[in-house]
């Protein structure tokens, strides 16, 4: 789970706003903050630094393994919407870790916020561009919407990015998924 991307230069604005709008919104934060007895002001500061939100806001590093045990325990249990909500928090927490967002997008696919799945499925493979889960998941949810040039995108990228750690039962699928953009694909004239 430690997979985090470049941190942010000190002092520069997590949300790429300009001086007077950081501080601005850290006003907004700490006002917001106060009533919950937390200091607005130092959690943005940490927020300015590049630590994660479950950094800036002191949570200890077990609460993540713990948080994302439990996802995968509601979605072993077929409880994708349990799951899911708990997968949101983790990305909050740290949206460094692309193990989260697979797992947040397979819950918004699974839920029918096919759009949002598509942004997690991005934002992981963004996060670890060596990795080849999220085009298999991506090439998947692209196949259900019938968009056959994405999926043939995502699973080239996918083959691209394949591995031995890849589980057979990706593979599989992968190869249903590939019969299926084949079987629409208009260059063979299917």
């Amino acid at each position: 789970m430690d997979q985090t991307g470049p941190a942010k230069p000190a002092g520069r604005d997590p949300f790429g706003l300009n001086p007077a709008e950081g501080d601005l919104l850290c006003q907004l934060f700490s006002a917001a903050a106060a009533p919950l007895g937390l200091d607005g002001a130092s959690i943005y500061a940490a927020l300015r630094e590049g630590q994660t939100l479950g950094e800036a806001l002191g949570f200890p590093a077990e609460l993540a393994d713990v948080l994302y045990l439990r996802a995968h325990t509601w979605f072993t249990a077929g409880r994708p919407d349990r799951a899911g909500a708990l997968f949101r928090v983790l990305c909050a927490l740290d949206g460094r870790c692309a193990d989260y967002w697979v797992g947040h997008g397979v819950c918004l696919t699974l839920s029918g916020a096919q759009d949002e799945a598509e942004i997690a499925f991005a934002t992981a493979a963004a996060l670890r561009p060596d990795w080849a889960a999220p085009h298999y998941h991506a090439a998947g949810l692209a196949v259900s919407q019938g968009r056959w040039e994405a999926a043939r995108a995502h699973l080239g990228a996918f083959h691209a990015r394949r591995n031995p750690e890849v589980p057979e039962r990706m593979l599989r699928e992968v190869r249903r998924l590939e019969a299926a953009v084949a079987r629409r694909d208009p260059i063979k004239g299917a």
